[in-house]
């Protein structure tokens, strides 16, 4: 079964639903892509996510550097030492995106996530060229594992099960200058490198806010204030929550913990409560999963994969680094942030309604199955069938509205045969479709 099939049927399927769920949410800041990792490297790296999903940040860092899938996509697997004769120097790729994207961000920011500025009120960067160039030397020598039969050679042949392995000779031991100071002394091994380098980053201020940011922006909501992504920032500095956690800093089951029961994520467990900047659009792939699982649905993961696909959200196929979509994006007429949305073109949005279609209609075809029986069985009474399809999708949140018009449009069905599951469909299909669905809060 192809990669992107596999990817949906654990998240239907799996009932280690969390895990999966923080997994992708990892993925997703921790960017591979089938583009350039083939689908033999991108399933132990999905492997890799999901079984450090409940670790520690720290852990994180260390599998996916010396992940041959990263290794291949970010250019630090068969990275040379620089050779000045040659006028060669090491590859920087992975020492850039590794700070800017996956642990520290541009710019120093406060412990809220607001910006550090200088005496000028400009941004302070969080790290120099310098720096990079440094790190970039640090991640030398590391080359594909070594398949079993063969010998460690220079550039071994791409191979990705296991971590990438060090070539000792082709790694550069001189002396280098990291963030906030720090200097690896020259002589130092590849091995003892990549630890000192990988606890510079992990330990420097701007990690725990920043990742808490992503994290939240993935799992919760778009626009955190600063006052939650302060409470997460600093239970990832104590490792530990309402007792969870092993209070090891960046603890990932305390800091998981942290975000989804913060009172700002539990807003919506009273919709009176909610704010305008609450929640974020579901994008595709978890589009698709919610209204899936919502009615017990099994797949072979084909259909889920072609309509992703065709919502620009094709499983493990970012078409960058930044993601399919990037954390900084803000919603066109408003101040606010809503990184979704940078993928709901007119097409894009056509298409989404189209899937709900074929959902509530007709079906996604033979892999893919469910009923609506529970709701049909309801239909002889549409509001109590309304309002059991608001407790399922919506957690009670619909408006009186909005009831008014599905219940309007589900007394509409004529009479016959079908009535009652025509009702069905047409109730799902209208809350489904509609933005307040759309929209997670």
């Amino acid at each position: 079964m192809p990669t992107q099939q596999i990817f949906f049927t654990n998240a239907m399927s799996n009932p280690d639903q969390l895990r999966q769920r923080v997994a992708f949410a990892l993925s997703q800041i921790f960017v591979t892509s089938n583009v350039t990792v083939p689908p033999q490297g991108m399933a132990p790296y999905l492997r890799t996510l999901s079984n450090d999903a409940f670790t520690n940040y720290r852990q994180i860092m260390q599998d996916v550097t010396l992940s041959p899938a990263m290794g291949l996509y970010l250019n630090m697997v068969n990275n040379d030492k620089p050779n000045t004769a040659n006028g060669t120097h090491a590859n920087e790729n992975y020492a850039r995106e590794l700070m800017q994207l996956f642990t520290i961000g541009l710019n120093l920011i406060n412990e809220d996530g607001s910006l550090q500025l200088d005496a000028n009120a400009n941004p302070i960067p969080t790290y120099s060229q310098a720096q990079v160039t440094a790190f970039g030397r640090v991640y030398t020598g590391w080359t594909y594992p070594t398949e079993p039969g063969n010998t460690l050679v220079i550039h071994n042949p791409q191979y990705f099960l296991g971590p990438m392995e060090l070539f000792a000779a082709n790694h550069d031991t001189g002396s280098k200058t990291l963030l906030e100071g720090t200097v690896l002394a020259a002589g130092q091994t590849g091995a003892v490198d990549l630890q000192d380098a990988l606890d510079n980053i992990f330990n420097h201020p701007n990690l725990p806010p920043f990742v808490s940011n992503l994290l939240i922006q993935h799992l919760v909501t778009s626009n955190p204030s600063p006052a939650y992504i302060k409470r997460v920032a600093d239970v990832f500095h104590a490792g530990v929550f309402q007792g969870i956690g092993t209070g090891a800093r960046g603890d990932m089951k305390a800091v998981i913990a942290a975000i989804l029961l913060d009172p700002e994520a539990r807003r919506g467990d009273d919709p009176s409560t909610t704010v305008s900047t609450d929640g974020h659009l579901r994008e595709p792939i978890l589009f698709i999963l919610n209204l899936l699982r919502a009615f017990g649905a099994t797949t072979d993961g084909a259909a889920p994969t072609n309509f992703a696909t065709n919502m620009s959200e094709a499983p493990m196929r970012s078409g960058s680094v930044f993601n399919f979509f990037p954390p900084n994006y803000v919603i066109p007429g408003t101040t606010m942030l809503g990184p979704e949305f940078d993928l709901q073109t007119t097409a894009v949005a056509l298409v989404r309604i189209n899937f709900v279609n074929s959902f509530a209609f007709s079906n996604l075809g033979a892999g893919t199955s469910y009923n609506f029986t529970t709701y049909v069985n309801m239909a002889g009474n549409p509001s109590a069938m309304i309002d059991a399809l608001n407790a399922l999708l919506l957690h009670g949140t619909l408006s009186a509205a909005s009831k008014t018009a599905i219940l309007t449009a589900a007394n509409a069905v004529p009479t016959g045969t079908n009535q009652n599951l025509q009702r069905a469909e047409t109730a799902i299909y209208l809350i489904a479709s509609s933005s307040q669905y759309q929209v997670m809060r």
